[in-house]
């Protein structure tokens, strides 16, 4: 599995308990719930019936149910709204906790600051910092394949990512850069390159068409200014 990183101070937990619990996020996330019988935990999305991205969150089977790891605050009550809405007759509860302030991570800590280095490193988004609510697609994030089983049955979004998974269509996503100084602000366009979204320290990661991607990997855009990370 490709490692993820969420923000450790914006860490919520969902539980989902009931003898429905398997079948009822089998049919909703993009992972195969099954995966836990032989490992002990899965990174999945959960998806706008449009294939478009909401949230994405850590699961590890718990008695009884499962525990869900996701971002907290606002975010992880929405999670919680949208798993009640599908819930209809199912027999699961559904009940949310937040972490406590002795188990944060400041921002100005060193060991987040490296741990998010890490992330950007790869390439790898954080959660809302990164995508853009029911708009972005999986490919764009690169998470269309640590957060995807192509052979279990039907979720919710499922032919979207599907369809761009088989015929190739991600055109754009997320690639890892350092600049020589401060990177722009989030949500900056960089000309001819693409969209700023998080950073840390001089990394960040850049909305860049592969198009584009590939051509200064060749050499033939050489005004960047940045340079790929990962090469």
């Amino acid at each position: 599995m490709t490692p993820f990183i969420i923000s450790p101070n914006l860490t919520g937990l969902v539980f989902v308990i009931g003898k429905d619990a398997s079948t009822f996020l089998q049919n909703l996330i993009t992972n195969d719930i099954e995966l836990l019988a032989t490992q002990d935990i899965i990174h999945a999305c959960l998806l706008t019936p449009q294939g478009k991205y909401l949230h994405d969150f850590y699961i590890r089977r718990i008695d009884g149910g499962y525990a869900i790891a996701c971002e907290g605050g606002a975010r992880c009550e929405d999670l919680v709204r949208r798993l009640k809405i599908y819930k209809l007759r199912a027999d699961v509860t559904i009940e949310t906790k937040f972490v406590g302030t002795d188990d944060w991570v400041s921002e100005d800590d060193d060991e987040y600051k490296m741990w998010d280095a890490d992330r950007i490193e790869k390439s790898l988004p954080d959660g809302s910092r990164d995508a853009e609510i029911g708009v972005s697609t999986l490919a764009e994030l690169n998470l269309d394949e640590s957060t995807v089983s192509y052979t279990k049955g039907c979720y919710i979004g499922q032919e979207l990512v599907a369809r761009m998974h088989n015929r190739n269509l991600g055109k754009k996503h997320l690639v890892g850069v350092e600049f020589k100084d401060t990177p722009p602000a989030h949500g900056t366009e960089i000309d001819g390159f693409g969209l700023m979204r998080s950073s840390c320290g001089k990394k960040g990661l850049i909305l860049m068409a592969r198009e584009t991607e590939e051509l200064i990997k060749q050499g033939k855009i050489d005004n960047a200014p940045f340079r790929l990370l990962g090469l």
